[in-house]
């Protein structure tokens, strides 16, 4: 991930992003996204407010030169990004283990605290309860060795499991510069009362096809890019798909025309030439103890 650092007294960030920095103060994170022009999305992005003048912003790590290229004209904008890494810890253990180092049980979700010049917030992405730690290289190794004593490291293989059980969207498969947050149903982190960038062409756009969920019926695997069908009428495509081990059947995230996202609508996804049945269905699809977007 990327992690950059504004100074924004004129408070030229909000025009830069759609949900409103208003509702933030000082030691609470708050999702949000980077619209451009057309209203699509450049990057969905957490906001740490550390002061009334300074935000810390947690960034994709495949759009950190896209995003600093965006903003760092308008805004003055620091990439610390070599300078903290940023550790994960997720689970129902991780209150229980991340205590053993710093006093952070108290913390609500979506909140955050500092110490020295260490940042530990009780965010992440996963859909379970967890911290996300941004420290000094030095200081994070150390951390970090001492952690794989108590937790199992594990790949973005499984995080990528967990996001999609919880419904999450991910950069460059649900949310991208075409895509708007109408279309991946995330108007409720967009301020249409507020004036931002892209805001009249995201309310223009006709939307024909939107978000939603399916699950095979039979054994599969959904990926990213398969087409979806209603009889003989293609109806949609996955963004992202897996295999869940909680459900023990596949499951997917995928854009389908707005008529046919019903619940329990039967449908089929093409695989490597043979049709595999489904059905759509709303998500998450498994019910977690928190997720990215808890306020």
């Amino acid at each position: 991930m990327g992690r950059l650092l504004i100074e924004d007294p004129e408070k030229k960030l909000q025009y830069f992003t759609t949900n409103n920095l208003d509702k933030l103060s000082v030691g609470k994170v708050q999702y949000n996204l980077l619209p451009n022009e057309k209203g699509g999305i450049k990057d969905d992005v957490t906001v740490y407010m550390l002061s009334e003048i300074e935000f810390f912003l947690c960034v994709n790590a495949a759009n950190r030169q896209k995003v600093i290229n965006w903003l760092s004209p308008h805004l003055k904008l620091r990439d610390l990004s070599g300078e903290l890494v940023q550790i994960a810890l997720q689970g129902p253990k991780s209150e229980e283990i991340i205590s053993k180092f710093y006093p952070v049980s108290d913390l609500k979700y979506y909140r955050f605290k500092v110490f020295d010049k260490t940042i530990i917030s009780r965010t992440g992405y996963t859909g379970e309860d967890g911290f996300e730690i941004y420290v000094s290289p030095e200081e994070g190794k150390e951390l970090f060795l001492e952690l794989v004593k108590l937790a199992k490291p594990c790949g973005l293989g499984a995080r990528d499991v967990l996001r999609i059980e919880a419904g999450l969207p991910l950069y460059g498969n649900e949310l991208s510069e075409e895509i708007t947050p109408i279309e991946v149903n995330l108007e409720k982190f967009v301020d249409f009362s507020k004036e931002f960038i892209g805001k009249e062409a995201m309310l223009k756009k006709k939307v024909k096809k939107k978000l939603f969920g399916l699950e095979l019926t039979e054994k599969g695997i959904p990926r990213k890019g398969y087409r979806v069908f209603k009889g003989d009428r293609e109806i949609g495509w996955i963004s992202s798909g897996t295999y869940s081990p909680t459900l023990n059947k596949g499951i997917a995230l995928c854009f389908v025309d707005i008529e046919e996202r019903k619940e329990g609508n039967e449908v089929e996804i093409e695989v490597r030439g043979r049709r595999v049945r489904g059905v759509l269905r709303k998500y998450p699809f498994v019910r977690t103890p928190a997720g990215r977007y808890q306020k």
